[in-house]
Order: structure tokens, then C-alpha cells, then sequence
């Protein structure tokens, strides 16, 4: 019998606690759902058993949604409601082709879009306030053509590690940066295009207004975003307008400094082709008609249409010069920043993981040829950065070669361009490949968004080196958002960069500090960006020389 009584104990003790935790875990599905009060009216949101003191708020209208006769116009304040808004779901995303990413990202074929797409998403782990609590606001990456605020899924999980995390949709493609005469004519500030980073500047100035009442601190606001999310923030900070609506940024394999963007009047004459042919009787259709079409007509029609240019634009209000030349000059935005790329940027993008195919060269002479015509009196000086003898060798060495010129060169420049302003910056080269179908593509782009937001893709096998890299990551970016320095307690110390020292945070299998891995081959891409710059009307005697152009390591 005392053997029996003994042998109760443990199991009267295991029950107890999961009677406790059944009994937790009710109360909180329990709680009131909470209501916030916003500028606009009253919303709804959910409770979520990861944020017991906070919730989360899917949904929400930052802006008057743009349809009718407010396509193609700057956004709006969103009018007010009556009653409670059940801001418990996404809202669509914006209008957009399907994306051969999303299998694998979110497990799903196509979005449910809307042309009324502007709303945001709101993770809190706190509603009181008085809380104060720093906050990520998130600018998704897809070209300007696709994504949305839900996609990578990273709110809740950040906002468990003490911060207040915001998603938002801006308007893509056509909608987002569509330019023309027509529409410029009828500006009342005679501009037209940037539809999209106006949506961002609106959702930045909605956070300003609306998130202390979510727990966040307006005055601590990092705005962080990978790839076309990331350049677009990098427009951001060359633009006056963003000035006070953001402290800190987190550009994640994009940047503007290293990019020359055609002019709101360039743009224009490239789209002004575009509705000649979409009125009655295949005739040139106005603007009240354009606006009519539906949002699928014009998605197919732009789709098919080679010449259409929709990517940001010089306007003179929103970019007042070129980005490059703002970076270059010490003129943006004065804010820390946390950047860096990925080991192999582009092999993702030829993929069939992705639904990608190869047009990249294959062979040496057809390497040449490629770089003949992108660098033209450069091309030898960066074939000889990255020569090829044979063609078996060229998938290998255009990889590298493009993914340095497109990321790892302008990601270093951003750093050195922030440092020269007298901001810390932190660089990054993330290092970490996979295995099974991702093992050849080494350390792809958005790769990192995996580890960010703890939710790997379909295809991605799991191994115990994932959760020790996603705890790096996420303890940097955190404590980078809290403070404006990722360094932190249980990690290697991360130093601010230094163009003398030229020293990076190698992410990987291991976490170290060491000199950026290739940027003693960047010279010719900085030869290229400058020889631009040299062309562009009153920039080029004014443009100091940014960076060491090779490691003297």
C-alpha cells in the first residue's frame, strides 16, 4: 500500500499542473476581445494565447481606399466608420499576378486581392498606453509587383520578443507607379507615379498618429523591409517627406544608393503609349475610362506590355534628385542602419523552386557578351574580377558576379554612406545554406525571412543549426529596433562599420566578425556608379568619393 500511495503523487502532481494549464489557456480564450479606439472609429481584434497581455488587429484601413476616381491618386485619409470594425483578418493584398513564390512561402497558390488593399496589421504585446514599446513597421518585398503585409508572417512572432510589429499593403504594378502626361496634367501639383511609397508614407504617418494606443512608441520606430521592400525604404531616407515618421531602418538585400531611376518625365513618355488602345472601339481611352477598366484588364493588358515602365521616379516631390546622389552627398536621412545580403542572392531567382528559368548566360562568350553590354568600357575590369576560363564555369561565376553587383556592393556603399554622416551602421553577410532541393542555391535571397519569422518553407528541412541561427538573427534585429544597436547580451559582439576597418557580422553555421568576403572585387562597380553619377546635371563635380573601393584587408 505505501508503494501504491507513492506512486500516486507523480501522477496527481502531473495532473494538477495540466489541469492548471487547461484552466490558463481557457481564461485567456476567455478574455474580452480587445477594442482599441483609432483615429478613424473603433476596431476589434484578437486574442492570441503567445500575447497575453497584448493582441493582434488584422485589417485595418490606413487610408481611403484607392478605387474609382481615386486610382491613381495620392492616398486619402480613410473615412471614419460608425460602430466596431472586426479587424480580425487580412485584408486583400493588392492587385497582382500569382506568384510562383507563394507555394512555398505560404503554402498557397494565389492571394485574394482587391484593388481596396490599403490596409496594415497590427501585433502588440502590450495594449496599455502607456507601454511605449519601440515598433517594427514592415515594408514587404515582391518588385513593386507583388507581396502583401502577410506574407513573411513574422508579426507575432517578434512581437513576442517585446515589440510592436506593423505590416502594411501599398499599391503594386500598374496601380502603384503608373505615370503619364495625362495624369500629371490633372495633378494639382503637377506630379503623377510613386502611388506605392506614397501608401508607405501614409501607413508611417497613421503609425505616428494611432500606435501609442496599441502599446507602441512613436518616437521609436524602425522601419525594416527585404528586397523591393527594402529599396523602397531606402527611398525613404532619401526623401524629405519621411522626415520624423521613422528613427531607425533595417534594409534587408536592397538598397537605392547604387541605382539611377529614370525621371517622372522619362517615365511618362514610356507610358504614354499605354491606353491607345483600351477605349471604345480600340481607340485611346481617357482617364475617366482607364479608371473604369477593371483591375484585371488592366493587370493583363500591363503584363503584356514590354515598354511600360512602373518602378519610382525622380518626381521632384517625392525623390527631389536621385537617390544615389542623395546618399552620396550626405543628404538623407540622418538614422542608423542595419543592412547586409546574402551569400548568393540570384540562384533563387532561376529556381524551379520558385517557378524561376534561366536566361543567364551559359557560356563565356555569351558571359562577355552580357557584360559588354551592362558595363561597356568597365566590362574587362569586371570580367577580370570575375573571370570565367570555361563555360562550365559561368552559372557558377555570373552567381557571384551578379549578386555582388546587385546586393553585396550596394548594401557595403549604404554602410559606408551611413557611416560618413556620422550614423552607426551595422553590416551583415548572411552565409547559411540549406539542404535537400536547397543545398546547390547556397545562401538565397529572402532566405533570411525564414529565420526571421520561425516559418520555413514547404520544401525546407528542418535541421537543430535552424533554431540557433533564428535565435541570432532575431536576438539582433530586436534588440537593433529597442536601441539602435543589435549587440546584445549571449551573442558576438556586431561593431559598427567602419570603411577603414570594412568589417562585416558573418551570419552562418558560426557568427563572426570579419572583412566583407568579396568587397576587394566591388572597384568596377563603383567605377560604373560613378561614371553615372559623373553624367547626371549638377551632381557629378559635387560627388565626394564614398568608400575605400577594395578591402585593405
Amino acid at each position: 500500500m505505501e508503494g501504491m500511495v507513492a506512486d500516486r503523487k507523480p501522477t496527481l502532481q502531473r495532473l494538477t499542473l495540466c489541469t492548471l494549464l487547461t484552466l490558463a489557456l481557457t481564461a485567456q480564450a476567455q478574455r474580452a476581445a480587445p477594442i482599441v479606439a483609432v483615429d478613424a472609429g473603433r476596431i476589434e481584434g484578437i486574442v492570441l494565447p503567445t500575447l497575453p497581455q497584448g493582441a493582434a488587429f488584422l485589417g485595418v484601413p490606413y487610408a481611403a481606399q484607392p478605387v474609382g476616381d481615386l486610382r491613381w491618386r495620392p492616398p486619402q485619409p480613410a473615412p471614419a466608420w460608425s460602430g466596431i470594425l472586426r479587424a480580425k483578418a487580412y485584408g486583400p493584398a493588392c492587385p497582382q499576378a500569382p506568384s510562383g513564390w507563394l507555394p512555398e512561402m505560404l503554402g498557397k497558390t494565389q492571394m485574394a486581392t482587391d484593388e481596396a488593399c490599403l490596409y496594415l496589421n497590427i501585433w502588440t504585446p502590450h495594449l496599455a498606453s502607456s507601454a511605449k514599446i519601440p515598433v517594427l513597421v514592415w515594408i514587404h518585398g515582391g518588385g513593386n509587383v507583388e507581396g502583401s503585409g502577410e506574407w513573411p508572417p513574422l508579426g507575432e512572432t517578434l512581437a513576442r520578443r517585446g515589440i510592436v510589429v506593423v505590416s502594411i499593403n501599398y499599391r503594386l504594378g500598374i496601380f502603384g507607379f503608373y505615370s503619364t502626361p495625362q495624369l500629371t496634367a490633372e495633378s494639382p501639383d503637377h506630379r503623377s507615379g510613386n502611388y506605392g511609397q506614397l501608401d508607405q508614407l501614409a501607413a508611417l504617418d497613421w503609425v505616428q498618429k494611432n500606435i501609442a494606443r496599441f502599446g507602441g512608441d512613436p518616437h521609436r520606430v524602425t522601419v525594416a523591409g527585404q528586397s523591393s521592400g527594402a529599396l523602397d525604404i531606402c527611398n525613404l531616407i532619401a526623401s524629405p517627406l519621411a522626415a520624423g515618421l521613422f528613427q531607425r531602418a533595417i534594409l534587408e538585400s536592397g538598397a537605392c544608393v547604387d541605382s539611377i531611376f529614370p525621371t517622372s518625365r522619362e517615365i511618362e513618355a514610356a507610358n504614354s503609349h499605354f491606353a491607345d488602345h483600351l477605349g471604345p472601339h480600340n481607340q485611346p481611352a481617357s482617364l475617366a475610362q482607364l479608371r473604369a477598366l477593371p483591375p484585371q484588364q488592366l493587370l493583363d493588358v500591363a503584363a503584356q506590355d514590354d515598354a511600360l515602365d512602373l518602378e519610382p521616379a525622380v518626381d521632384g516631390h517625392f525623390l527631389r534628385e536621385q537617390p544615389a546622389a542623395t546618399f552620396a552627398l550626405g543628404h538623407q536621412l540622418p538614422i542608423p542602419v542595419l543592412a547586409g545580403s546574402t551569400e548568393n542572392e540570384v540562384s533563387i531567382f532561376a529556381s524551379p523552386i520558385v517557378g524561376g528559368s534561366s536566361h543567364r548566360p551559359q557560356t563565356v562568350a555569351a558571359y562577355h557578351q552580357f557584360l559588354d553590354k551592362k558595363f561597356g568600357p568597365l566590362a574587362s575590369q569586371v570580367f577580370a574580377a570575375y573571370p570565367a576560363t570555361t563555360d562550365a564555369e559561368v552559372p557558377r561565376v555570373f552567381n557571384t558576379m551578379f549578386s555582388d553587383f546587385d546586393f553585396g556592393f550596394s548594401m557595403r556603399l549604404l554602410a559606408a554612406e551611413t557611416a560618413r554622416i556620422h550614423q552607426p551602421a551595422y553590416l551583415y553577410h548572411f552565409t547559411y545554406a540549406g539542404q535537400g532541393p536547397f543545398a546547390t542555391l547556397g545562401a538565397f535571397h529572402a532566405e533570411e525571412l525564414m529565420f526571421l519569422s520561425q516559418r520555413y518553407w514547404t520544401s525546407w528541412i528542418k535541421t537543430p543549426d535552424d533554431a540557433c541561427v533564428s535565435n541570432a538573427l532575431i536576438g539582433y534585429w530586436i534588440h537593433f529596433i529597442q536601441t539602435g544597436n543589435p549587440n546584445t547580451s549571449g551573442l558576438p559582439r556586431w561593431p559598427v562599420y567602419n570603411p577603414h576597418q570594412d568589417l562585416a557580422q558573418i551570419l552562418g553555421r558560426t557568427v563572426t566578425t570579419a572583412p566583407d568576403p568579396r568587397a576587394e572585387l566591388f572597384s568596377p562597380f563603383q567605377q560604373y556608379l560613378d561614371s553615372r553619377l559623373d553624367s547626371l546635371p549638377n551632381h557629378g563635380a559635387a560627388l565626394p568619393n564614398p568608400t575605400p573601393t577594395s578591402s585593405p584587408h
